[in-house]
């Protein structure tokens, strides 16, 4: 088995602040196994240096012919891809629209053609986000978003939110609990349509799918490609609706978590519009990583 290791950091387009962390490089790992590339991409709270341990005991691992026994979900999916090429034609991506409301509506009105579906990550703001809601609906008639509240708002701030848009051209409301349970709650007690992230209910999925309309799966974060699609079956198999999110990789496991979508949910577009942040994809025309421009930590390369 031929394994090679290699270390990325993508530049952002601008400093973002994510979970509390601010942003300039986007850093990450490539594994190539056999030919075949897959990407880990931990989250950015997360050590990278452990990160990057745990990888290369995993590929040791693998060459002397035993299981890789990797446990954080993001290097399981890389490895996961890489040892099993992913083959379904891509998924198209959701826009992702968040950011200052004036830049967003001129944006939309700037387009030629308005998707019908698009994601908003709310800021808090109640009024900003009840008007950007509302002009978006006007501007673009039959709209339907996702409200990705991320566990961030208070139960007084979606309240009104709510009772400023009346559920206006909203599908589901993502993550406006702290927790599965407390989502579970609000649903109940307000009569919102809600979604979870997958990736938020540790190991115990098939218990919070009661009062849910949809699951939001973001692979990295999840584990390998065939966790992912035991849970979106199941999820499936119950009346949810199901969606796939990135959670800013680079164009190579974007490609992947967009062949994934494919797979699953070939009706439906998955949120991987956050590749914009990233000032350059990190992959060729051909779709793969350009190792004269990586650096080399594991293995002799993958030619």
């Amino acid at each position: 088995m031929s394994v090679s290791v290699y270390r990325y950091a993508l530049p952002l387009t601008k400093e973002k602040v994510i979970d509390g962390v601010a942003v300039r490089r986007r850093r990450g790992l490539y594994i190539c196994i056999n030919g075949h590339w897959g990407e880990v991409a931990p989250p950015v709270t997360a050590d990278i240096a452990a990160t990057e341990t745990e990888l290369l005991t995993a590929c040791a691992r693998l060459e002397q012919g035993l299981e890789h026994t990797a446990t954080s979900p993001w290097v399981r999916f890389g490895l996961g891809c890489a040892l099993t090429p992913l083959t379904a034609a891509p998924a198209p991506s959701l826009p992702l629209l968040e950011g200052e409301r004036e830049a967003i509506i001129r944006a939309w009105r700037c387009r030629r053609e308005h998707p019908v579906q698009a994601w908003l990550t709310l800021t808090g703001d109640v009024q900003l986000d009840a008007g950007l809601v509302r002009e978006l609906s006007i501007l673009v008639p039959g709209l339907r978003l996702v409200l990705d509240a991320g566990g961030r708002l208070s139960e007084a701030q979606l309240a009104e939110l709510w009772r400023h848009t009346g559920g206006r051209a909203t599908d589901w409301l993502l993550d406006p609990g702290a927790s599965p349970a407390d989502t579970r709650t609000l649903a109940q007690r307000h009569g919102w349509p809600v979604a979870i992230s997958a990736d938020r209910c540790g190991d115990k999925l098939p218990a919070v799918f009661e009062g849910l309309k949809a699951l939001v799966l973001r692979p990295s974060l999840l584990g390998e490609p065939a966790l992912c699609r035991q849970w979106a079956n199941t999820a499936l198999a119950q009346g949810l609706q199901v969606m796939l999110a990135g959670n800013l990789e680079s164009g190579l496991a974007n490609q992947h978590i967009a062949q994934l979508a494919g797979e699953l949910t070939p009706d439906s577009p998955a949120q991987l519009d956050g590749l914009r942040y990233l000032l350059h994809n990190g992959v060729t025309t051909q779709g793969q990583p350009d190792v004269n421009h990586l650096t080399l930590v594991y293995g002799s390369g993958c030619l």
